[in-house]
């Protein structure tokens, strides 16, 4: 065994105790972004259904944005994520494309780019407060992609709490296809709660985010988010705009992450 390979599983012994490398953090990055991105997302259709009861036809929405983070370890991360969503069923059904897009990460060891993972999905709300998810994970490969597809299965309970405010729980469960290391387990769970507070501005909504996502044997994690959600035109189907800040609350991970997005119905 070269000295190279021996250095390589020495640093990932140390992972479970010290902080993450450049890699692995990132790797982390995309899928608590795209539960936090699917919390509010879903939280708008839900609300959007409630007033209107019914939609007619397929309703489109694309959800386009650009994110920035800065490591506790002192690297830098950017992404494009992205979010098409295709509504039918009367609105209660919806198909998803989703992923980080284009990313880059710089850090102290060099620079590495390309193209994350791409998430297909699948929703049918249950009722006025429950909706179920299904998808799976094509895995992009490359130096930012990663090397084994996976698959999900989520649930979400949104409820209107008063005039003012919404509150949503979202629960989903990861399953790695890749034989996992010994004592990884191949599940990872991840939980969300998000709390909605309406302005009088139409469309104008603060929200607040916290998440855990854990993996036993490989790693834990917590963040805490807030959004500000705005349209960006007034007319019948707005454009709306999401200004969010995420930071890391576990140690080794406490990182910053500044994202604008914009959804357009068409």
């Amino acid at each position: 065994m070269t000295f190279a390979i021996k250095l390589r599983l020495i640093c990932g012994l140390l992972v479970l105790t010290a902080p993450l490398d450049v890699v692995a953090q990132a790797a982390r990055e995309p899928a608590s972004r795209g539960l936090r991105r699917d919390a509010l997302l879903t939280g708008q259709d839900i609300a959007e259904l409630r007033a209107l009861k019914a939609l007619q036809g397929v309703d489109w929405k694309l959800t386009v944005g650009t994110a920035a983070t800065k490591a506790e370890n002192g690297d830098t991360r950017w992404a494009v994520p992205f979010q098409l969503r295709a509504r039918f069923n009367e609105g209660r059904s919806a198909l998803k494309i989703s992923g980080d897009g284009y990313s880059r990460i710089q850090s102290k060891d060099g620079t590495a780019s390309g193209f994350n993972d791409l998430n297909l999905i699948g929703t049918q709300l249950l009722s006025d407060d429950f909706l179920v998810e299904a998808g799976v994970t094509l895995p992009a490969g490359g130096d930012i992609g990663s090397d084994e597809g996976r698959e999900r299965i989520g649930l979400v309970y949104n409820r209107v709490l008063s005039r003012r405010w919404d509150g949503e729980f979202h629960i989903r469960l990861t399953r790695y296809d890749a034989d996992p290391k010994p004592g990884v387990a191949r599940i990872r769970r991840q939980g969300l709660v998000q709390a909605a507070y309406h302005l009088d501005e139409p469309h104008t909504d603060v929200l607040f985010q916290l998440l855990r996502s854990y993996r036993p044997g490989s790693s834990s994690a917590s963040q805490a988010a807030l959004a500000y959600e705005f349209p960006l035109q007034q007319r019948r189907r707005p454009a709306v705009g999401s200004l969010s800040f995420t930071r890391g609350l576990t140690s080794g991970a406490r990182d910053n992450t500044v994202e604008f997005d914009v959804s357009l119905r068409f």
